[in-house]
């Protein structure tokens, strides 16, 4: 069953397949605890500095749009008792490839290559990539994952939703949101068929090591040596390093030449909803697999890590990470006066080698409205930019506005905010659209929030080709200009979205509430799910520990075992010893101690009936990883 559409394959809520007998102990991370769970029964406070006039029309009732269903929302299934919470590995490599920042150097010193990248939209974002090292905070984004809802394609929280966006895509990636060319339907040249076949036999060594990250880098960025794709060869590492890698973490896949081999001519191709889109199915993917095996093997994933981790950090007022000042992210995108810098460094590298503190509540955060910054683009930092959404240009569409004044919009900004499918890759390497959901966070653009109701323009494929042609785009746009003539406007709530949303948590609570028996698993086989002596190898390897089968931490993490020991056995496991821990990546399994009295995965309801056999579960095919 394709898990691009896993999204559509929730389990019903009213008839789960429930287990015939009580299941054997299970993978359990340690690091979920079911006693920080959603909070409920409050509706959403309102913001300071919000503003007080409200500007929604036309606002359908708050009884007549349906809830979000929990069982879409993998916190509230884990919650509930359906599975236990497994470990997630973040498999995205988190750091450049070794000789990329020396290739992308030379490439960019070349005037006429520079003119060729700007023309695709592109130069800033690959200039960006030769430094991007970016520490990944794995205990944080297992919680952000856990909230995320395969049916809304947003995070829930206490207060709201929110999601990246194609602002955040085009502010953290720099990726062009529009395009002069269909991606999925490219007419090549003879001359682009040649180049394609040289791509596609990649480095010329061993037929093993074909196509790695190392291996193209070496041969394609060999300066002594003139390919005439070697521009193609570079484009397609970068697209599939940094935007599309879902498979391996250091192979590039063939979807990704004909694309580079148009940017490499200079056309635009509409690369934020692309990757906006993969991420989401990722996202997806992750809650499928943690259904379908009931939590029975590890999930790792491919989702940009990266991505997520400056997401959050760009979002949240509160973690404990402090950006680089322009002086020394500067020096390290350009560590000699040769290189090639832009007027702007893009935001991403105020971001780089940057960590935040370890054991932080981030939970606290998640779920305090307070902390969420609505609208961080707009506040430019010294030497740093943003992508110009809301800046004067001739690129500009009329949009209505319930204000006296109207006001032109770029575009770009109406597409951000249009409710439009995202095109991007399915599992067949073909176009798939993927629900994009701004009615939902509305704040996020300067909007006022009201009740989400999304309007329905159609065929879904016909739509996305509205970001690569000139086509009008559908929507009401009533809101559009007020909230972009304000850059620091924030949006407010209606007292119908707090309504609405009051029955949004009642029904997270009747779905905790009731009876429930644990998945039994349906699937056995995937490239994605990590069987145990895999996710130790894993856990030990990053220090992230997790209870396994036999109730013993996995590793050794001695100040996390003095903890739970010391709090007994209903310890919550809510954070980890402050400061930076100690890396130690050469314990073995025969030094991992048993914790006194570890907390078990008990259902809320047993199952009943007799045992049922233990099956045999085959792990996907191990990878390793540098992330």
């Amino acid at each position: 069953m394709p898990i691009s559409s896993c999204f559509f394959l929730l389990l019903p809520v009213q008839a789960p397949i429930m287990a015939s007998g009580n299941l054997p102990l299970i993978i359990m991370d340690h690091l979920y605890s079911i006693d920080d769970r959603l909070k409920r029964g409050r509706p959403p406070p309102l913001l300071k500095g919000a503003d007080e006039d409200i500007i929604i029309d036309e606002e359908p009732a708050p009884e007549a749009i349906p809830v979000i269903d929990p069982a879409s929302i993998s916190r509230c299934c884990i919650e509930r008792g359906l599975f236990p919470a497994v470990p997630l590995f973040f498999q995205y490599p988190c750091s450049t490839s070794k000789g990329w920042s020396e290739w992308v150097d030379r490439e960019l010193k070349n005037p006429s290559t520079r003119d060729i990248l700007s023309r695709a939209g592109v130069l800033e974002a690959i200039f960006a990539s030769k430094a991007c090292d970016i520490h990944i905070e794995a205990m944080t984004l297992r919680h952000l994952v856990r909230r995320w809802s395969t049916e809304t394609h947003t995070f829930i929280c206490s207060w709201g939703e929110f999601t990246p966006t194609l602002e955040d895509a085009a502010n953290i990636f720099r990726l062009p949101l529009c395009g002069s060319q269909d991606p999925f339907h490219i007419s090549l040249t003879p001359e682009d068929g040649l180049k394609l076949e040289t791509l596609r036999r990649g480095a010329p060594t061993s037929p093993s090591t074909s196509l790695r990250f190392s291996n193209w880098i070496q041969f394609f960025g060999n300066s002594d040596r003139d390919e005439p794709c070697r521009l193609a060869a570079f484009v397609s590492l970068w697209l599939g390093r940094f935007l599309f890698c879902d498979f391996s973490q250091d192979c590039l896949h063939g979807r990704v030449f004909p694309l580079a081999l148009v940017i490499a001519r200079g056309s635009m191709i509409p690369l934020a909803p692309m990757f906006l889109g993969h991420l989401y199915r990722l996202l997806d993917q992750v809650q499928f697999l943690e259904k379908e095996a009931a939590g029975t093997m590890a999930v790792e994933t491919f989702a940009n890590s990266s991505f997520l981790q400056i997401f959050l950090w760009e979002r949240f007022k509160g973690i404990e990470v402090s950006p680089l000042p322009y002086s020394k992210a500067e020096s390290l995108v350009a560590p000699d006066e040769n290189s090639y810098v832009p007027g702007g460094l893009p935001r991403i590298c105020r971001w780089f080698r940057r960590m935040q503190r370890k054991g932080q509540n981030f939970l606290e955060l998640l779920d305090d409205v307070e902390k969420f910054i609505f609208r961080p683009y707009c506040v430019l930092s010294e030497g740093f930019s943003s992508a110009p959404l809301y800046a004067d240009s001739i690129a500009l569409v009329e949009a209505l506005a319930t204000s006296a004044q109207s006001c032109p919009l770029r575009r770009e900004a109406f597409l951000s905010a249009a409710c439009l499918p995202l095109p991007t890759f399915g599992d067949d390497h073909l176009e798939a659209p993927v629900r994009y959901s701004p009615y939902r966070v509305r704040r996020q653009l300067g909007f006022d929030q009201g009740v989400p109701s999304c309007p329905s323009y159609g065929d879904s494929l016909a739509l996305c080709k509205i970001f690569w042609t000139n086509d009008s785009v559908p929507g009401d746009g009533r809101p559009l200009a007020l909230a972009l003539a304000n850059r620091q406007r924030i949006g407010n709530l209606s007292k119908a979205y707090r309504i609405y949303w009051n029955r949004c948590f009642a029904s997270f609570s009747r779905f905790h509430a009731a009876h429930c028996d644990r998945l039994i698993p349906t699937i056995i086989h995937h490239a994605r799910l990590v069987s145990e002596d895999k996710a130790i190898s894993l856990s030990e390897k990053r220090n992230l520990p997790f209870i396994s089968k036999s109730g013993e931490i996995v590793g050794d993490f001695s100040k996390l075992k003095q903890k739970l020991e010391k709090s007994g056995p209903h310890s919550t496991g809510k954070g980890t010893a402050h400061g930076k821990r100690k890396r130690d990546e050469s314990c073995s399994v025969g030094k991992r101690q048993a914790v006194k009295g570890p907390k078990k995965f008990i259902p809320k309801v047993a199952a009943s009936g007799p045992p049922s056999p233990r099956k045999a579960f085959l792990p996907g095919p191990s990878r390793s990883s540098n992330s």
